[in-house]
């Protein structure tokens, strides 16, 4: 009989501890299981592209794609709203968040807005001292010339022709390197990059081409501040 009892026990501790396994289990699993929304693009997104809410649905992964052994994804479509891809997202796919950056981050203006360099000497760019962040006004001069059986008697400026006021973003020597403000250096200015909006840029292309063609100049003034 005692033997008995004691079988009995051993076989309903036995259960117990399966009982106890099959839920500590059961939860790990599905702790590595439990689903995760996460915003996935709709359709193969290109890199240098501007994103919004459209291009994006929600599907669900398993948490443990974001635990923290894991790369970082974008969680939310705020995560994703505004920023700029720096490579391809695949349609279906969670989003790396370092195929999506803040704009700023990625190019050297507002995507509104189109960069150009431009050729500008220290003698008409203000000495060279034009700094990042600053105004500017980009002028058109035109030498007036009068030549009679060949020969020139003189050379004049016409009118100053203001064609666009806009932001310095860098300032560059003719290696394409950041130029210098200091006198010691030896990397003086010769390129501006600018940003203007689109219907604003041809404006400024046509200026820099009649100096470098034609019978004008090409000269840069700092624009008088915001009052």
């Amino acid at each position: 009989m005692k033997n008995r009892i004691f079988y009995l026990l051993l076989a309903l501790l036995a259960l117990a501890a399966a009982v106890v396994g099959a839920a500590y289990w059961r939860a790990n699993y599905l702790a590595g299981v439990t689903l995760i929304n996460l915003p996935v693009p709709r359709a193969d997104i290109p890199p240098y592209t501007l994103l919004n809410m459209e291009m994006f649905t929600i599907s669900q992964f398993p948490r443990a794609l974001v635990d923290e052994a894991s790369a970082d994804y974008a969680l939310t479509l705020d995560d994703l709203m505004g920023q700029i891809t720096t490579g391809t997202l695949v349609s279906g796919l969670p989003v790396p968040q370092t195929l999506a950056v803040p704009p700023a981050d990625f190019r050297l203006a507002d995507p509104a807005l189109e960069v150009a360099s431009i050729p500008v000497s220290p003698v008409n760019g203000v000495g060279g001292q034009i700094r990042v962040g600053e105004l500017v006004n980009i002028y058109r001069l035109k030498r007036e010339q009068e030549i009679i059986e060949g020969e020139r008697l003189f050379e004049e400026m016409g009118d100053a022709i203001r064609v666009a006021t806009v932001p310095v973003v860098a300032v560059l020597s003719d290696q394409g390197l950041p130029a210098s403000t200091d006198p010691d250096e030896i990397m003086p200015m010769h390129i501006l990059v600018v940003a203007a909006p689109p219907e604003g840029i041809d404006a400024i292309l046509e200026a820099v081409a009649m100096s470098e063609l034609g019978n004008e100049l090409l000269w840069v003034t700092l624009a008088t501040p915001s009052q």
